[in-house]
């Protein structure tokens, strides 16, 4: 878990330089929340917990960054790819980087990582009710892991 608390400063140290008031609040929230909700799935469905820490940590960065959720699965992809850098291999990038990219794609079925970073995303959404009126999808990923 070395590779992830030493991600996790330089991401913290992001968020100081490069966002501000209600995004970088909201951010650091949710970014801890579902990264502990992944770190509990991890654990039931025997998935790297320090790569499911990492994308969850990482998986929504774009919006605290650009102020805006417009995208936001492949910005953040993308923000990541820079951020993790040589720290990771490259098959642990690319679960990481696939997750990330495909996590608002709630309607449908992916790699376990992507289901995992879905599923942890949904429980986050309907715990802050940041969502009044959750989308069908959502709805259907919080009944399966509720």
């Amino acid at each position: 878990m070395n590779r992830y608390f030493s991600l996790r400063d330089e991401v913290l140290h992001l968020l100081d330089e490069k966002s501000h008031g209600y995004y970088k609040r909201e951010a650091i929230a949710h970014m801890f929340q579902v990264e502990t909700l992944c770190l509990l799935l991890a654990k039931e469905r025997n998935l790297d917990e320090e790569l499911c820490a990492i994308i969850g940590l990482i998986h929504d960065i774009a919006v605290p960054i650009y102020s805006s959720s417009f995208q936001h699965a492949t910005r953040s992809s993308e923000l990541a790819r820079e951020l993790l850098g040589s720290i990771l291999s490259d098959e642990e990038k690319d679960i990481i980087l696939t997750a990330i990219s495909n996590h608002s794609h709630k309607e449908r079925k992916d790699d376990a990582y992507s289901e995992l970073i879905k599923d942890a995303d949904c429980w986050s959404h309907y715990l802050e009710k940041t969502v009044l009126k959750h989308e069908e999808s959502e709805r259907l990923k919080l009944l399966k892991i509720m």
